[in-house]
């Protein structure tokens, strides 16, 4: 495993692979858009090979129309019961077949625009309409509704919002409608036609999708936000989850831990819901509950967050703390649409930190020995060598002290002379993504369909550790109508990821070690080789971590309609979850000074020399029932809508793992294939819900409105006599802007509504799935470890006694309060909500009551603790047109929360800083004050009169931090730990996301579209911990790492420093000194908050005009950038989202920008 030093401009292979890959798809993509084409122009020919023994003569000319571009437009009547016999032709011009056939009844083919073919009689002075439908902002309306008034002619706008229908006289009246416009009425003429829609307020822009159903968004009572699958598509993304990032108010999307290759992202609906962490929405895809890292972004047709408790009500038990309803796209009745995307990325860290150079950190090391110890590691004459490599790398031998076999711990890694910036060695400039997408969609009024694939890749940015993770997405959807009464709907989906790292059991690590390598160590040995230190070694070793992930959801039901209004559905859902992990561990391989190879094992990593593979399968299988009925009334001003049904779900999981030691062949792992220790573990457990839910909406002329919801639900997360609970919500809404005076006096007001809502839920996610029940634990030996019992000379397996246990707990109530109002102002070119809501979870998991020490076991969990958020939301958008060309819009969002704990069991509200009590804010920070450094040895003495021996026994020195004695008692110490008496701590800060807010904008000139989203919060504090390294810097001997940051420390010529002096010393004396520098403190609280430009989309359009040429319907190229810029006070080795998100430390793969190109092609 010889490597070569990486030096110059050298590409490791891996490198020239993705693109290889790259070019290779590209060429994929282009032979398929080449081949469609090839197709396209068979169709341009007007060939036809058809075989029919006796057809109708519509049915023939849909034939002529599915192999050829040609459109024929004709009335049905005109053709009804026509039929031909005897059709047997191959390669035959359409019109050398279709003429003689329409002359035998004295028809006539016209030529229109558009490859469109009007058939009449011969005698009949054919008039034809046409023209295109657009909205008064200019964009084009497909499938609007075209009719002749006073005739049973009709049809649709195509994508481009294009017409043309025949007219039987010249006065004759076109009528258009669309779902959210305004109909109108145009007097034909020959010239093409123009015309604007504008929208109805009385429907509101849109229908928004609800728990079982639909309503109008002027109807809505609760609290509902929506977004498209058209904005989706105008920021090309790949991760649903994180393309919702700050463009609904009310959704919280975060990091969830890292950011690598397939990671997901966490989601949370108006801020903290419980203190068990247990407080995620729950997320429908069609009705049935998936994740949306399984979702295809290009796939989703609308997604609505439903908010308050009226909203998700009737979802029940899984929904307390919000819903997320995906709808996918459906087949529409139409000719066939074809649909490609491709997108290429190109990604890099957004933050990569950056390195001190040797001699930087040869002195900061040594001051900070000198300040612990009174020795310094770095002589002056290896600081002059240092200084000398930096200057010429040739001049200096890397290793001078170097003997055999010494490889340098981290304690003793001052050997070598280099100068190697660790971050840039192990990162790339660059890593490729690939997504590309294809669907299909059509149909007839009797049945619809959608076919659609899509692939996904992502390389990771490390240079030696080959990061790949794939995703393929496989959608199908078929919507039939059976009889006149019974419709069946059928949607299969099919997802599959792939995850690959080398990074096998060292990943956490791997990040940690990656910043306390020092910089004077060379990452090659004297004949090239990769060091031990480098850590390329393992992750060359041909080590892995694997995972594979199938999901298979396959949805169908039937819809009867027995009687007009009334709408019976039976669904059923069944969801198949396939997970497979394998852990590959090989220790690595390095040279020694006789060239020969020795293989290396560093402990942190826990790889035994003779390797090890683990293998964990899971097999989940999740089946729901729904039956629903759903009948509606009306009354001229009176509509009356009811919905009631049942719910049933159930969930098994089933999972084996094992692992083995000692491998027979690294090539071929199996824990059939070991010698050394092997285990193994079966895992099954199931849980179930159900539940009846029913909910009535009154509405008075759409102008009074009023929702009920009750859901009764039970979960097997509970015991018989506490599995159910009623859960009841009611809202209601005044339109005023319906009301008379509201029209006659205040007409710059479109649409104002104020609603208002209260209700509950109950919430089971916080509970395990049998803390009811006793259980008995089985320990087993895990790769040598063992259990924690000898059983003669070796550790067995042994069944641990049951833990204590609660029979009585039950439902966590969450109620929920919300008042909002929405308006469109100022002809409809100002929108905005308002919202203010008050959510309560009562009877939440907490701590029992404390029971004397005889108890001898750790008391169960009840139902005794209680928690209170409040937040307001904000949103606007300005819409506006210029001119015909050029129109414009600019958008806001803001929202805020805070939640306190109401009741807890801490009556002595002991240990506030790591503990719950009654009245603590989440997210609180506790630390001393301190406002400055000791700038004196004189200042240091007066210091050190205080009694600082609560933190060290140590003197405090100049340059140490001067923590306040805030309640002037002459001591520094936090009291007696409890509130009202925290001594000389207090609150400091908060970690929680305040006032978390986008900015959007959009431009759009002829064919050309910007639009951006910038996305951020406006306050946030994150307090690094004592020893974290990556802010400190200085920690034990093995635990320093230095960035430029930290390079302004205290010293006699930087008494104004930002950092302590730092403290280097053996890991049992550091903390004697950090507690005089590192002990949380108001001074060194960072301000994480920040604003991000998030996404900025240019793209391009090509006129019809020109694609209809090469028979495209539409055609778009854009460029995109993703995390572009960041702009924050947050210490430079930090990111604001992935620090404060994730594990707090940095220590972790960094969040990515990316620059992306691609196409959207539909024909």
């Amino acid at each position: 495993m010889k490597k070569k030093p990486h030096i110059g401009t050298h590409v490791p292979i891996t490198c020239y692979l993705k693109w290889i890959l790259m070019v290779k798809f590209i060429l994929l993509f282009f032979t398929t858009f080449a081949a469609s084409h090839v197709t396209l122009d068979v169709k341009a020919q007007g060939t036809v090979s058809l075989r029919f023994k006796d057809i109708n003569l519509k049915n023939l000319l849909l034939s002529i129309e599915e192999q050829t571009d040609v459109s024929f437009i004709y009335h049905d009547n005109l053709l009804k019961d026509i039929r031909v016999k005897d059709i047997n032709v191959h390669q035959v011009n359409w019109k050398d077949l279709l003429i003689p056939i329409l002359e035998e009844q004295s028809f006539k083919l016209t030529t229109l625009s558009g490859n469109r073919i009007l058939i009449a009689y011969k005698d009949q002075q054919a008039k034809i309409a046409s023209g295109v439908v657009v909205d008064k902002y200019g964009k084009v309306l497909s499938s609007v509704s075209v009719k002749i008034k006073g005739s049973g002619r009709a049809t649709r706008t195509n994508n481009e919002g294009q017409f043309s229908i025949e007219v039987d006289k010249a006065d004759a009246i076109l009528q258009f409608s669309y779902l959210g416009y305004l109909g109108k009425e145009v007097a034909y003429q020959k010239d093409p036609l123009k015309v604007v829609l504008e929208e109805d307020l009385a429907q509101l822009e849109e229908v928004v999708v609800v728990g079982y159903g639909t309503q109008k968004r002027v109807n809505l009572t609760g609290s509902v936000a929506t977004i498209s699958g058209e904005d989706l598509e105008n920021r090309p993304v790949v991760n649903v989850t994180q393309s919702l990032q700050g463009v609904m108010p009310g959704l919280n999307v975060s990091v969830n831990g890292n950011t690598k290759p397939g990671q997901s992202f966490k989601l949370n609906v108006r801020g903290t819901g419980n203190l068990s962490g247990s407080d995620q929405p729950y997320v429908l895809v069609d009705g049935m509950e998936m994740s949306l890292s399984d979702v295809n972004p290009s796939d989703i047709e609308n997604i609505s967050v439903l908010k308050d408790a009226s909203a998700a009500a009737i979802y029940g038990s899984r929904a307390a703390y919000g819903v997320i309803l995906v709808t996918t796209k459906k087949g529409k009745s139409g000719r066939k649409q074809v649909h490609i995307s491709s997108n290429t990325g190109f990604t890099s860290p957004v933050n990569l930190l950056d390195m001190a150079n040797s001699v930087d950190f040869a002195n900061y090391f040594n001051a900070g020995t000198f300040n612990a110890l009174g020795t310094k590691q770095y002589s002056e004459e290896k600081i002059a060598l240092l200084q000398q490599y930096i200057n010429d790398p040739t001049s200096v031998s890397i290793f001078p002290e170097v003997n055999t076999n010494n490889y340098g711990s981290w304690e003793n890694s001052s050997n070598g002379v280099a100068n190697t910036d660790w971050f840039n060695f192990h990162y790339k400039p660059y890593a490729v993504r690939q997504n590309y997408n294809m669907n299909m969609s059509g149909g007839n009024d009797g049945t619809q369909f959608f076919v659609s694939g899509g692939y996904y890749n992502e390389g990771g940015s490390l240079r030696y550790a080959d990061i790949d993770y794939n995703r393929y997405n496989f959608n199908v959807s078929v919507n039939s109508e059976l009889t006149n009464f019974v419709k069946l709907k059928t949607n299969v989906k099919y997802t599959q990821g792939n995850n690959l790292s080398p990074l096998a059991g060292f990943e956490g690590m791997f990040f940690h070690n990656l910043a306390r390598m020092r910089p004077n160590v060379s990452p090659y040995d004297f004949y090239g080789n990769f060091t031990e230190q480098s850590i390329v070694p393992y992750l060359q070793s041909g080590a892995e971590d694997k995972t594979s992930n199938g999901t298979l959801a396959i949805l169908g039901g039937l819809e009867f309609t027995p009687l007009k209004n009334w709408k019976i559905f039976t669904d059923l859902n069944l969801r198949k979850f396939n997970y497979e992990n394998s852990v590959l561990k090989i220790p690595g391989t390095i040279y020694g000074i006789d060239n020969t190879p020795i293989l290396v094992n560093r402990s942190e990593y826990n790889i035994p020399l003779s390797g090890s593979f683990a293998r964990t399968m899971q097999e989940e299988t999740y089946i729901s029932p729904n039956i629903y009925t759903n009948y509606k009334v009306d009354l001229e001003k009176h509509q009356i809508d009811f919905t009631a049904g049942f719910q049933q779900e159930y969930n098994q999981l089933k999972e084996l793992s094992a692992s083995a030691t000692e491998l027979i062949s690294f090539d071929r792992p199996g824990t059939d294939l070991a010698t050394g220790t092997k285990s193994s573990k079966e895992v099954r457990n199931h849980w179930a819900t159900r539940g009846f839910f029913a909910r009535a909406n009154y509405n008075y002329a759409n102008t009074f409105l009023l929702e009920v919801n009750g859901r009764y639900d039970g979960s097997s997360r509970f015991a018989e006599d506490q599995r159910w609970g009623f859960f009841p919500s009611v809202s209601a809404a005044v339109n005023m802007s319906e009301l008379q005076f509201f029209k006659d006096k205040i007409s710059w007001i479109n649409q104002f509504k104020i609603r208002s809502s209260y209700g509950n839920l109950g919430n089971q996610a916080g509970a395990g799935r049998y803390a009811y029940l006793e259980s008995l634990n089985i320990v087993v030996p895990n790769l040598g470890a063992g259990g924690k019992y000898y059983f003669g000379d070796k550790r067995e397996s042994y069944i641990q006694s049951p833990s204590a246990f609660n029979p009585l707990i039950t439902w966590e109530k969450v109620q929920s309060f919300n008042i909002g109002t929405d308006f469109t102002v100022l002809d409809n070119r100002l929108s905005g909500t308002v919202e203010w809501y008050q959510r309560n979870t009562r009877d939440m998991l907490g701590p029992s009551r404390d029971v004397a020490d005889m108890f001898g076991a750790t008391p169960p969990q009840t139902n005794n603790a209680d928690l209170r958020t409040r937040g307001w939301e904000l949103s606007l958008k300005w819409r506006d047109k210029i001119s015909d060309d050029l129109s414009y819009d600019i958008g806001i969002m803001l929202t805020d929360y805070k939640s306190i704990v109401t009741k807890y069991q801490n009556p002595t509200k002991f240990n506030p800083s790591g503990a719950w009590y009654e009245g603590k804010e989440v997210g609180e920070i506790w630390g001393y004050t301190a406002n400055s450094l000791i700038r004196s040895a004189e200042e240091a003495t007066e210091y050190n009169k205080l009694d600082r021996s609560y933190l060290s026994a140590r003197d405090w020195v100049a340059g140490d931090v001067k923590y306040e004695d805030i309640n002037n008692d002459g001591q520094i110490n936090i009291g007696a730990n409890r509130v009202g008496d925290m001594g000389d701590y207090s609150i400091i800060g908060n970690s929680s996301a305040r006032y978390n807010f986008n900015l959007s904008g959009g431009l759009n000139y002829k064919g050309w579209g910007m639009n951006m989203l910038w996305q951020g919060v406006g306050k946030q504090q994150f307090l690094p911990g004592a020893l974290d390294a990556y802010f400190w810097g200085s920690g034990s001997l093995a635990q320093v790492n230095v960035f430029k940051e930290h390079l302004d420390y205290y010293s006699e010529t930087n008494p104004d420093a930002y950092y302590p002096n730092p403290y280097i010393s053996p890991v049992g004396a550091i903390n004697s000194y950090a507690n005089k520098t590192q002990s949380p403190s108001s001074r060194y609280i960072q301000n994480a908050s920040y604003i991000r430009l998030k996404n900025l989309t240019v793209n391009y359009t090509f006129a019809n005009t020109w694609t209809n040429k090469f028979k495209v319907n539409r055609l778009t190229v854009f460029g995109s950038g993703e995390n572009l810029l960041t702009f924050t006070k947050l210490m430079g080795m930090f990111d604001p989202e992935t620090t404060v998100g994730g594990p707090g430390t940095g220590k972790l793969y960094p969040l990515s920008k990316v620059y992306s190109f691609g196409l959207n092609l539909t024909f």
